[in-house]
């Protein structure tokens, strides 16, 4: 399989929100140093309209656009993979990077799957989902990206975490993962709702876009216990009353909001 790498010039701080955007397109992983984005589409998926109408946003243009054979793809994202530090107790860093010691050392495969603990989204998640007591509770990873969020859990003593994604690449890298943290009770799930779902879940977990989050909403809800938690992100902090509102009509109560760089989490409680 080939691949397209987009090549942009961008500010520092708007790389997370374009890196963000463009993977919600359909782009598998992106890398930043000294001024420049480099974003990785596998060439089937490349839609230059598509590319062209995120970065319109921002008005910006793409430096160039070059083919990657997949085994170069594959080591330049590598060599630009960085450890993160994610609140006071969690690190996430890939294999050939030293543990810090930290509370929750999780090791991520760098893959280009989303959620590597960089992107505010997943951090804003993690600590949420750090503070919650998760020992013999139930878990759900809704959007699981690269599993980092499914074995948090499982570190903090889940009963069972169960680990959903719609993208293969996803489920195969969040499969890898759990073997490389050894993390226990965690089942993966290719899938793109939670209806097909009998069980419920004590803890619900989802850091993906918007819409999709909206619409899955009910679906959350009927999987969640009473008293049970529903964290959620992947939102921006001018779409909270709207969030609210949807959520106020399944019974449920606003527990928790923080924002990063524009970036919104929730906490809700099912009453």
């Amino acid at each position: 399989m080939s691949y397209k790498a987009v090549h942009l010039i961008c500010d520092e701080d708007l790389e997370e929100t374009l890196s963000f955007l463009l993977q919600e397109s359909g782009y598998e992983g992106s890398s930043y140093e000294k001024g420049r984005l480099i974003a990785y589409c596998s060439s089937e998926e490349y839609d230059e309209k598509s590319l062209y109408k995120i970065l319109s946003n921002f008005n910006l243009i793409p430096e160039k656009i070059t083919d990657v054979a997949n085994e170069n793809w594959n080591v330049m994202w590598e060599e630009n993979f960085k450890e993160a530090r994610i609140g006071d107790h969690i690190q996430a860093r890939a294999p050939f990077h030293p543990s810090s010691g930290a509370r929750h050392d999780i090791i991520i495969s760098p893959k280009m799957a989303f959620g590597t603990g960089h992107h505010e989204t997943t951090q804003l998640t993690a600590i949420s989902l750090e503070k919650l007591d998760c020992k013999d509770k139930q878990v759900l990873d809704m959007g699981c990206g690269s599993g980092l969020l499914a074995i948090l859990a499982s570190q903090k003593g889940a009963n069972r975490v169960l680990a959903i994604d719609y993208d293969a690449n996803c489920v195969q890298n969040t499969k890898e993962n759990i073997q490389l943290n050894k993390a226990k009770n965690v089942d993966v799930l290719q899938a793109d709702s939670v209806s097909q779902l009998t069980e419920k879940f004590d803890i619900i977990v989802s850091n993906i876009v918007k819409n999709i989050n909206l619409r899955l909403l009910p679906e959350f809800v009927a999987r969640l216990n009473k008293d049970g938690h529903l964290i959620l992100c992947g939102f921006l902090d001018q779409d909270l009353d709207e969030l609210k509102k949807a959520a106020t009509a399944q019974g449920l109560k606003l527990v928790e909001q923080n924002i990063d760089n524009n970036w919104l989490q929730t906490q809700f409680i099912h009453e």
